[in-house]
């Protein structure tokens, strides 16, 4: 058998790079209203239940945190709106 060195791309799987894109978009979003999941991690997929692809899990927040995050998304949003409003902002909708 020919030995052959190989890389760190040797141990690429094509899902998991796709997953780690769209992880990486959805946390780059979220952080935009400027929400941040510290726990942010991303699940391989399951061979014995029916979930077959790669997952981004949230992890777990507190209450408070998940009332200081909500209030920082309301606060985004009712920015945008103020925008909006003053026709400063095209409506998508």
């Amino acid at each position: 058998m020919d030995y052959q060195a190989v890389d760190p791309s040797y141990f690429d799987d094509a899902d998991h790079t796709e997953a780690k894109e769209a992880a990486t978009e959805f946390v780059n979003a979220l952080r935009r209203v400027r929400v941040n999941f510290g726990g942010i991690g991303i699940d391989q997929p399951c061979a014995t239940c029916e979930h077959d692809e790669h997952r981004i899990a949230l992890g777990w927040i507190s209450l408070e945190e998940a009332r200081r995050m909500t209030a920082t998304v309301n606060a985004a949003m009712d920015e945008l709106d103020r925008y909006r409003a003053a026709g400063r902002v095209p409506r998508t909708h």
